[in-house]
């Protein structure tokens, strides 16, 4: 079935308005982009919707209600069952009248983590815990009790079918004193069954004495290079593991599901996407994990209702990565690159910084990897047209990304390769106008400021007052000719776009405050935060021919919020996703 959308609050992501007018979709694509309130409907009559007078759906034969002159169908292209083409063999078309609700293009969430993101939507979200006994007791109420006090991200089954308990996003800079997490408080309430609970950056685990049973780690177990394996005075492990090669010693266990659990859950992640306006994610490994496979067999069967860009481990063999590159490239499901780990985060002390830590006075932390393997491995991937996404947050660490990529391209001269840094906590203001000059793309994540006040937020003891004004950056990137995509990370923090455009456009904390926004500098406007959440990660995805703007012979993923997100900014977070599309198929609808 054809759709036309009606809406006097369309935006397309190509300028800096609004406009009303009509979309008109034929198939999976967008036919044609209608301005202003023509005469090309004429004749068209509708009811209101049962559930709001705002939205109008009908279904009419286009017979009936559609002039030839209109140029809404080309009927040349259509053939009756005689082989002649006229308005009576034609199939009927569905307008929907939205009223002033914005309509957009389908939601581009540029970083995500698909299946610990999958997980999380059906397990417990630890984020509001206020100490390590409360974030246990929240576990043991979802795990033992069936307790709905236990709040998740997703109405799903009440559990995963595996015996490990699993949760997400705790944060201990809401517990008092700060306090690192320890294994005695999960022992108290799962003393024989196994526990593994992500913090809130996914750069760290806490885990119980029965899963570092189950992993073999003990007193006599060494520190992996580049994580940190916390431990007491008598050098026994605490239960806390930092980075990545530390936690993968206790994750390869917790995470290795089924096939068909695999997919159960990257379907309950795709509810919960299309709930939002997400049509396509960028899926960025972490800590290994990728599920591309359990993403196949769902677009085998025609059951994979997102576009997925997947980017697993840069340390993967060149020859591995070209295969996948070949193997992987339909419009649905796509090899987009490799992704690496430069640092960790500043918040963890674990970020790489050009000066030392204001209040750790000559430490910078260190890079994850070697810098002339980076250099080498940015060289490769730049001859073969493979773009590299790599995480740095610490301004050293993002400036030895864009060493690599600039060194790349002075050693083969320019090519079009599209090489993202992801996070870009910190920037040293040396550095700021060479992701233009490096054509690099900077993935950001709006709501990585956020803590619960101002006040409260641990950067203000890690660096000076010079360096704050270019942490957690935006608006100063894309004023220096940067490309800009934004994301989530989700899980790390939840799946919501329109939070995203908030904290983009008004940069306050979970308080509301600062009134004005912290680095007021760095504010996108309304307009600009959703082109950076639609037309920047297209981009970055080498699918702007398709997806991103509202444009005929593009494929019609289109996102529509339940009202004129342009006309308040302090409404903003009362705005919401009504309906989604996904090849011009409706795919959440709660018109």
């Amino acid at each position: 079935m054809n759709i036309v959308l009606k809406s006097s609050c369309i935006f397309d992501s190509n300028g800096s308005e609004p406009f009303a007018g009509y979309i008109e979709i034929e198939g999976n694509k967008i036919k044609e982009v209608v301005r202003g309130e023509t005469d090309k409907y004429n004749g068209i009559s509708a009811h209101p919707h049962p559930k709001t007078e705002a939205c109008i759906k009908t279904e009419i034969p286009l017979e009936a209600k559609v002039r030839p002159e209109s140029g809404f169908d080309d009927r040349s292209e259509v053939k009756s069952e005689e082989g002649t083409g006229n308005a009576a063999t034609q199939p009927p078309y569905k307008l929907i009248d939205l009223g002033d609700r914005t309509v957009t293009p389908g939601l581009i969430d540029s970083h995500i983590h698909l299946f610990l993101g999958s997980m999380h939507a059906a397990t417990v979200d630890l984020y509001e815990a206020n100490s390590q006994e409360e974030a246990a007791r929240m576990l043991y109420d979802f795990y033992e009790k069936g307790s709905a006090s236990a709040e998740r991200s997703h109405n799903s089954d009440r559990s995963l079918p595996t015996d490990w308990v699993i949760g997400f996003r705790w944060c201990n800079y809401r517990w008092p004193g700060e306090a690192l997490p320890s294994k005695e408080a999960l022992d108290k309430y799962f003393p024989d069954r196994p526990v593994i609970a992500f913090n809130n950056e996914l750069h760290a685990v806490w885990v119980n004495s029965k899963t570092m049973e189950l992993c073999g780690i003990d007193k006599d177990t060494p520190t992996p290079q580049g994580g940190i394996i916390e431990r007491d005075e008598n050098g026994e492990p605490t239960g806390f593991f930092l980075e990545q090669p530390a936690m993968e010693m206790v994750t390869r266990k917790a995470l290795d599901a089924s096939p068909e659990l695999e997919e159960k859950m990257i379907k309950i992640f795709m509810d919960v996407a299309h709930s939002k306006g997400i049509t396509s994610v960028g899926a960025v490994h972490v800590m290994r994990i990728m599920k591309h496979e359990a993403c196949r067999h769902l677009e085998n069967r025609g059951e994979l209702k997102m576009r997925v860009f997947f980017a697993p481990h840069m340390e993967m063999d060149i020859r591995e990565a070209l295969e996948l590159k070949k193997e992987y490239a339909s419009d649905t499901l796509r090899f987009m690159g490799l992704k690496g780990f430069v640092d960790g985060t500043p918040l963890g002390y674990t970020g790489y910084m050009v000066e030392p830590y204001k209040d750790r006075p000559g430490f910078r932390s260190q890079p994850l990897v070697d810098k002339d393997w980076i250099d080498a491995k940015s060289r490769q991937c730049y001859e073969h047209d493979i773009p590299l996404r790599l995480h740095a947050c610490g301004d050293g660490a993002v400036r030895m990304a864009l060493d690599a990529f600039e060194g790349a391209r002075k050693a083969i001269g320019p090519k079009d390769v599209r090489n993202t840094i992801e996070h870009i906590e910190v920037l040293h203001p040396d550095d700021l106008n060479r992701f233009a000059e490096t054509n690099t793309i900077a993935s950001i994540q709006p709501c990585h400021i956020l803590m619960e006040s101002l006040e409260k937020h641990p950067v203000f003891q890690m660096l000076d007052a010079e360096r704050i004004k270019l942490a957690w950056p935006g608006k100063t990137l894309a004023k220096a000719g940067a490309k800009i995509a934004f994301g989530t990370d989700y899980p790390i923090v939840e799946l919501d776009p329109v939070d995203t455009i908030y904290r983009a456009v008004k940069r306050r904390m979970e308080d509301d405050l600062p009134v004005d926004g912290w680095n007021p500098q760095e504010k996108f406007t309304i307009a600009e935060a959703i082109t950076n959440s639609t037309k920047g990660p297209a981009y970055m995805m080498r699918m702007e021919d398709k997806l991103g703007t509202l444009e005929a012979g593009k494929l019609a993923d289109i996102n529509v919020f339940n009202k004129n997100i342009f006309e308040n900014e302090e409404d903003i977070p009362s705005v919401k996703t009504v309906m989604t599309l996904f090849d011009g198929e409706v795919v959440f609808d709660e018109l």
